[in-house]
């Protein structure tokens, strides 16, 4: 992937009660890379590419429990494929699960930068008598995102953030990367757990009244590039 520039890239924010509609009954998951997912004849339409949605019920750690973007829809055979997903490693394919798309629930989160910050695995000490200096390589953290922008009380994804703030719910935030950088369309990088802990707003003489936040990760996101 070459560089690329951000113009065309857009931020969306979970809300939270959602309204997504009721998950689909999935028939049939191949286990490749990508998994394709097959649905029902009245279903498929539900279903667009660069929609996003999540897998549950399928018994596949690969796939249950993650958030994905739906890639090239096959309407003939009422399938489409989950571009992010790896389900290689899978025996064979799995007839049972669920799929939700979850981009009713998704509102555009208008920000002037956003930047994403993992920070090292810290070492654990383990120290003892006989060797107090001992220590265990730890886990790295999820890491945090901080984000500015400007306040707009008529934009969704603003209240939903100021919401955010409130209530301390983790929720979804999905980047949707612009066709530069991913030319299929379905290029996005999925923060599947963020909760919301830092925020302040600035209304400055003669200026734009602007906002910072921060957001810590439950998890590390998920980069879907082809």
């Amino acid at each position: 992937m070459a560089a690329f520039s951000t113009k065309g890239l857009t931020v969306w924010l979970q809300k939270v009660p959602g309204t997504s509609p009721a998950p689909v009954s999935i028939s049939n998951v191949t286990n490749s890379k990508p998994a394709t997912v097959t649905v029902s004849t009245t279903d498929i339409d539900k279903f667009q590419q660069g929609d996003v949605v999540t897998i549950a019920g399928t018994g596949w750690v690969s796939l249950d429990g993650k958030t994905f973007v739906v890639g090239a829809v096959s309407d003939d055979v009422y399938a489409f494929a989950l571009a992010g997903s790896d389900a290689s490693g899978e025996s064979a394919p799995a007839t049972t699960g669920t799929v939700t798309n979850i981009e009713a629930d998704l509102v555009e989160f208008c920000l002037s930068t956003i930047d994403y910050a993992q920070s090292p695995a810290q070492a654990i000490s383990v120290g003892t008598t006989c060797d107090p200096s001992a220590q265990i390589a730890g886990e790295p953290q999820a890491g945090t995102l901080s984000i500015a922008g400007f306040v707009d009380f008529q934009k969704p994804g603003y209240l939903e953030f100021m919401k955010a703030v409130d209530d301390q719910q983790p929720r979804e935030l999905v980047i949707k990367l612009p066709t530069t950088a991913v030319p299929s369309g379905n290029g996005a990088i999925i923060f599947p757990s963020v909760t919301a802990t830092g925020f302040s707003e600035s209304f400055g003489v003669n200026a734009a009244a602007a906002f910072t936040g921060e957001f810590t990760l439950g998890t590390k996101p998920t980069y879907i590039t082809t």
